[in-house]
């Protein structure tokens, strides 16, 4: 395949509206919502249409990866597919790697990484790092990842479905003020032009079903309780309602709180 037969592929390449972030030189950037918004899919085309122009150190990373089934190695291979550059990447069980540059793409979990400090240092040379389903990094996994990957330039992406608003990612990046040269971005089913009918009409069912799981599933909010909570119903209303806030706090009167642990 030739330069030109690569500008070709790329130039026919879709995205969201949305995912035209990924290609803006921000440090941090962290795409967040719910199921269908095809942030997974919109990152793994970005960075392939990305080390298919320039020689790219791409780590795939995740909390938790035992075996390459974890990874997003077979989304890459679709979307390599997809793009028709078959024959300009070199797929392996373990990378994939460009054939006419030196773009390597390598997988790893966070956990392992910590544990092997000699790896961890190897990353120190990547241009971009995607942490997938990043609602269940931990603070101190992150805090050892962030400073590895220092090459200018460097950057690191996440996408999350929320979970809990204490997860760190979510609280870090998204319920307070994120650190400098960040980005974070939105993203739901109704960005996705291509959203598919039978993604639509199961989307639709969970909204008149079970409203508290739509709103988790499809629309990216965190949970109000943890699953099987006793009063979730209560706690759903009492946010609706808008009975949950904050009070004068009285010094010189006594105050006391209950707790149903």
């Amino acid at each position: 395949m030739n330069d030109q037969e690569i500008k070709d592929a790329i130039g026919k390449a879709e995205f969201p509206i949305k995912l035209q972030c990924l290609f803006e030189p921000k440090r941090y950037k962290v795409l967040y919502g719910g199921r269908g918004g095809a942030k997974s899919w919109g990152i793994a085309r970005a960075l392939l249409i990305i080390a298919a122009q320039r020689p790219t150190r791409v780590l795939c990373a995740r909390e938790f990866m035992t075996s390459m089934k974890d990874s997003v190695h077979q989304l890459l291979c679709d979307q390599i597919k997809a793009l028709k550059l078959e024959s300009y990447y070199y797929v392996t069980e373990t990378e994939i790697i460009g054939n006419y540059n030196n773009t390597r793409i390598a997988f790893a979990g966070l956990q392992s990484l910590k544990t092997d400090p000699t790896k961890l240092k190897s990353y120190e040379g990547v241009d971009v790092c995607w942490i997938e389903e990043a609602v269940n990094v931990t603070k101190s996994n992150f805090d050892l990842l962030d400073p590895t990957i220092r090459k200018a330039g460097a950057k690191i992406i996440m996408t999350l479905n929320p979970s809990l608003e204490t997860d760190f990612v979510y609280e870090y990046f998204i319920k307070n003020e994120p650190p400098p040269d960040s980005l974070v971005v939105p993203v739901s089913y109704r960005d996705n032009p291509w959203f598919p009918p039978s993604l639509k009409s199961i989307m639709l069912h969970k909204k008149q079903t079970q409203p508290d799981d739509y709103l988790h599933i499809w629309e990216g909010k965190c949970r109000l309780t943890l699953e099987g909570a006793v009063y979730a119903e209560e706690i759903r209303q009492a946010v609706a309602e808008r009975r949950i806030t904050r009070v004068p706090y009285e010094p010189t009167r006594p105050a006391d709180t209950f707790w149903d642990l």
